[in-house]
């Protein structure tokens, strides 16, 4: 099965795909719309906030692409 990555923003800024399914999530801490997750750009754990396709830009969707999560849910 190919899940699909969501582009998420972490809490400094840094733009990347992960999967984000409702209600399901083993390798994060869910807290209401955000996430707390290891960032893959800073290598850290940060809160990520889903970011919306009306929020898309080229710059934010070729960000996201060059730093993918690992595909663990």
């Amino acid at each position: 099965m190919e899940l699909d990555g969501t582009i998420v923003q972490c809490s400094k800024g840094a733009y990347y795909e992960t999967v984000w399914l409702p209600f399901v999530s083993f390798k994060s801490i869910r807290l209401g719309t955000r996430r707390f997750q290891k960032c893959p750009v800073h290598q850290r754990w940060e809160l990520a906030r889903m970011v919306t396709e009306d929020e898309w830009s080229e710059e934010i969707v070729a960000e996201a692409a060059a730093h993918r999560d690992s595909n663990i849910i």
